[in-house]
């Protein structure tokens, strides 16, 4: 089954409500929402056909990610065998080394790459997952993800939402950084409103969102302790490896990065640097092929994969790994990245996933 044809379907802007949260330009007053903070204001869906009839496969990600793949990739492939993933996953990270290694080159190798699973897994009528090795688990467990700052009484009433769910892990987003002089008192007062409202039998990180630096982490670190954070998340700029190193050896407090990083190497230096929670994406990594790689590093360092955010295809991936590699998914509560157009999209009942057994992803569109 060869693929004949790559293109854009459909492309649309996002408007929706701006949460407040720390943020890297902070120091420049910027006011960005995190739509236009991360590059997503406008989401594209990128369509592959193959010459099987009705074998096709959709996947919504970020508008410059469609103009990379359809400026620079999508000839590449056609003519490739579907089944060929780990083939053309190599030949596409080789030929865009000169412009890519990391950000918007790997976004769009990773559409490339789980378009194919997809049609591959539709072709043999398998979940994607099966063609991971199997399910490992019947539920995945599933954690809240939002707690933006706002005033006590919202945050409060929101983390208690979350337990009255059944969710027994819960993401907090920290405020301020290193531009505040007062930072440091206002995210700590941040995590006491949330553990007064559930207490400690409930698990609580926090998100700064690569945004402090190692001096203001340190002093985070240290007033938080007695909090019993599970993680602090992306505290620093991402190819910051040294302070990263230095953080993770001056806390008890588990130190989480990934989402921002890319293919095997730079999870090796995370590793290396101490971080024991891995948070790849699957969408922005390079795909589900570097994401199987980055879990076998992650065992041989007792370290632990949670990828960002629950779409899909990082459930897929979740549920063919050990609970003891892959323990939980993130669940984003009140936004959603990338299901604007999905009329099944994977929610959590009573704090799990459970995953359906059609083919390829499993996914159903409304464009």
């Amino acid at each position: 089954m060869k693929i004949t044809k790559i293109y854009v379907v459909k492309k649309e802007r996002i408007v929706r409500e701006n949460y407040p949260y720390v943020k890297p330009t902070d120091y420049y007053n910027l006011n960005e929402s995190p739509f236009k903070s991360a590059f997503m204001e406008e989401v594209c869906f990128l369509k592959l056909e193959t010459d099987e009839e009705g074998i096709y496969s959709i996947i919504e990600t970020s508008s410059p990610v469609c103009d990379f793949v359809m400026e620079h990739l999508s000839n590449m492939v056609i003519g490739m065998n579907v089944a060929n993933i780990a083939m053309t996953w190599d030949l596409l990270y080789r030929y865009t080394l000169p412009i890519g290694r990391a950000g918007i080159a790997l976004h769009a190798i990773s559409a490339i790459n789980l378009l194919m699973y997809d049609a591959y897994a539709k072709y043999l009528d398998v979940p994607v997952y099966n063609l991971l090795g199997g399910k490992t688990r019947d539920k995945i467990r599933a954690y809240a993800s939002h707690l933006h700052p706002t005033n006590k009484d919202d945050l409060q009433k929101e983390a208690l939402s979350y337990v009255e769910e059944g969710y027994t892990a819960m993401k907090m987003r920290f405020c301020c950084g290193p531009s505040d002089p007062l930072g440091v008192d206002k995210n700590v007062e941040l995590v006491k409103i949330i553990r007064d409202a559930v207490g400690y039998s409930v698990e609580l990180a926090g998100d700064a969102w690569m945004s402090w630096n190692l001096n203001f982490s340190l002093k985070m670190v240290r007033k938080l302790e007695k909090y019993e954070m599970s993680w602090i998340e992306e505290p620093l700029l991402p190819d910051d490896f040294e302070s990263y190193s230095y953080l993770s050896r001056s806390t008890s407090i588990p130190i989480a990065a990934g989402e921002h990083h890319y293919h095997v190497y730079d999870f090796k230096r995370l590793l290396d640097a101490g971080v024991r929670i891995l948070q790849p994406d699957a969408l922005w990594v390079g795909g589900i092929t570097p994401m199987k790689k980055i879990s076998a590093l992650a065992e041989a360092y007792g370290a632990v994969v949670i990828p960002h955010t629950s779409n899909i295809y990082n459930l897929h991936f979740i549920i063919s790994e050990p609970e003891s590699i892959t323990p939980m998914a993130e669940y984003l509560t009140r936004y959603k990245w990338l299901e604007d157009r999905v009329l099944n999209a994977p929610k959590p009942e009573k704090g799990y996933f459970r995953l359906n057994n059609e083919s390829g992803f499993g996914l159903k569109y409304e464009l």
